[in-house]
């Protein structure tokens, strides 16, 4: 018969599996969030040929461009709306991320060590006001991404007379001879 034996609990990630965790020893702060961007190329060969993809510390695979994005080619109106397509798409996923980024910062300050003299409420609305700021930077990106929006829109309003195909003149049935 083996004996069993008692193995205390261990700290997880966030020590709350251990005994006796004392969450007012706040110690640092270190946040893990990163952005990945995946763009791929429309599969022609008339534009929008950006396919070299985003890596997630923003190295740019294949040429030099030191565009997120790609270099950004308006020879078209295919180009002009891939463009605004992906930066629309690259604004909302930056809104979300940092949207959760404010909350998770935070709920991380609010556990703070509190200053002395200071109560839990004046904790709670210090860290408030640093969340805050990242809220209104998914607050801009959120902006940016209707504008991109707005951007095409525009685009299409302004140049549709250049966007429908034009008649083209029937060939004569009597073609101009010397």
């Amino acid at each position: 018969m083996a004996a069993t034996q008692k193995v205390p609990p261990q700290t997880g990630a966030n020590g709350s599996q251990a005994k006796g965790s004392n969450t007012k020893n706040f110690t640092g702060f270190a946040p893990s969030f990163g952005l990945n961007v995946n763009v791929q190329a429309n599969g022609r060969g008339g534009g929008g040929g950006r396919g070299q993809g985003v890596a997630a510390g923003g190295q740019q695979g294949g040429g030099g461009s030191h565009f997120i994005l790609g270099d950004p080619e308006f020879n078209s109106a295919e180009d002009v709306r891939n463009y605004c397509n992906m930066v629309r798409a690259l604004m909302i996923q930056a809104a979300i991320e940092l949207a959760m980024a404010s909350k998770i910062l935070e709920a991380r300050l609010a556990q703070a060590q509190t200053l002395p003299g200071d109560n839990p409420i004046q904790a709670r609305m210090r860290a408030l006001k640093v969340g805050r700021k990242l809220k209104k930077a998914a607050d801009g990106a959120t902006a940016a991404a209707k504008s991109a929006v707005g951007a095409y829109g525009a685009f299409t309003r302004e140049y549709a007379d250049l966007m429908r195909p034009r008649p083209q003149r029937q060939a004569s049935t009597n073609p101009f001879k010397f």
